[in-house]
């Protein structure tokens, strides 16, 4: 979902193409929920699944890091698992909808990511400097990521339901 520019859309569709019965289920980067923040701002809740719009609560420089994520993956924006939830809620034909966050399970594997280049780096450095500063800037991001989900700005939603 952390792909997707339009999450409303690219979970109703997901939805739409289930069979009765049938069991979605999503794991995808999510930030953390605002919801509280943005009823007390009065901003409609309908903003959650919009970008840029979803950021009240979140302080400057939380939205500096989200934005250097973005940039630097290419992802759109993201939303909290919870609001993954809400929009399957809205959407009126499923049942069952259950979500957790699973950053305390895959953590370990941001660093790892790092690990495994520095444990055999021989596939980069035959590639040449291009390859290496794409490398450097990936060792950062991933370190970023890893940050991001350590202290909560960040967590890895996995949100199911089932077509009723």
């Amino acid at each position: 979902g952390e792909h997707m520019p339009d999450k409303t859309k690219y979970v109703n569709e997901m939805i739409r193409v289930l069979k009765p019965g049938g069991r979605l289920i999503i794991a995808t980067w999510c930030q953390r929920d605002n919801l509280e923040e943005l009823k007390a701002s009065g901003t409609s809740e309908e903003v959650m699944a919009n970008a840029y719009e979803n950021l009240v609560g979140f302080t400057d420089e939380e939205k500096e890091r989200l934005d250097f994520l973005y940039r630097e993956w290419a992802h759109p924006y993201f939303i909290s698992y919870e609001e993954y939830a809400r929009i399957c809620e809205r959407s009126g034909v499923v049942k069952d909808v259950t979500m957790a966050d699973w950053a305390k399970e895959t953590i370990d594997s941001w660093r790892h990511s790092i690990w495994v280049g520095v444990w055999d780096p021989w596939i980069v450095v035959f590639k040449g400097p291009k390859v290496w500063y794409k490398t450097i800037r990936e060792i950062v991001t991933l370190e970023r990521m890893h940050r991001a989900f350590d202290d909560g700005l960040l967590t890895y939603g996995m949100i199911s339901c089932t077509k009723k």
